[in-house]
C-alpha cells in the first residue's frame, strides 16, 4: 500500500533503537534496502569463499577462505534477525551452485587478491548503510561488524605478504629525502 500523506519524524525517538529497555521503532525503507543488500553480499561472498577454499593449492589459504565464509554467514544471520524481529522478509540465497571440482583455475594470489577487495567493499557498504540508519542499534552492529571485516583483511594482507604476493601501489616519493640524498 502506498503512504498517501507525507509523515514527519516528530520525536527524537525516531533516532533510538540501542535501548535495551524499549523496544525500537520498525524499521524504514532505507534501512531495509541496506539490511536486504547486505545480506545478499554476503550469501554471495560465503559461496566464493566456499569456492575459492575448495580449488586452492595451499592449507593456509583455504583455511583463510573457510573463515571468510563462516564471518559471512555469521553476518548474513545478524541482519536476516533484524529483518525478523520487524516481521519482515528475509532474502533467500542467491541461486549460485558451487561444482564439486578441485581443480585449480586461479592462483591463490588472484584468490587472495579478490578476497581483499572484498573485504575493502563490505566495509564500505557497511559504513553507507551505517550513515543511512537512523536507529542506534543497527549503526552499533554496523560499525562491529566492520571491525570483524578489518580483522579478518588484516590477515589477508598478513597471508599475502608472508607469500611475497602483495604488490606495492605507485605512489610519490618522499621529497624530504630525495633532497637531502641530493646532499
Amino acid at each position: 500500500m502506498l503512504p498517501i500523506e507525507t509523515d514527519y519524524i516528530d520525536s527524537k525517538k525516531y533516532l533510538s533503537g540501542s535501548n535495551p529497555f524499549s523496544n525500537p521503532r520498525p524499521l524504514n525503507a532505507i534501512e531495509i534496502s541496506h539490511l536486504y543488500m547486505n545480506i545478499q553480499t554476503n550469501y554471495i561472498g560465503a559461496k566464493l569463499a566456499t569456492s575459492f577454499a575448495q580449488t586452492s593449492q595451499t592449507l593456509r589459504v583455504q583455511e583463510y577462505m573457510l573463515q571468510g565464509k563462516e564471518l559471512s554467514n555469521k553476518h548474513v544471520k545478524i541482519f536476516s534477525s533484524a529483518l525478523v524481529d520487524n516481521d519482515t522478509i528475509v532474502p533467500g540465497s542467491p541461486d549460485v551452485c558451487i561444482t564439486y571440482s578441485t581443480t585449480s583455475i586461479f592462483s591463490d594470489k588472484l584468490m587472495m587478491f579478490h578476497m581483499s577487495f572484498l573485504g575493502a567493499a563490505g566495509i564500505g557498504n557497511y559504513e553507507t548503510a551505517a550513515a543511512a540508519s537512523q536507529r542506534n542499534d543497527l549503526v552499533l552492529s554496523y560499525e562491529r561488524l566492520s571491525l570483524e571485516i578489518a580483522k579478518y583483511a588484516k590477515d589477508d594482507a598478513y597471508l599475502m605478504l608472508q607469500n611475497n604476493w602483495l604488490e606495492q601501489p605507485p605512489g610519490t616519493k618522499d621529497k624530504d629525502k630525495l633532497a637531502k640524498e641530493k646532499e
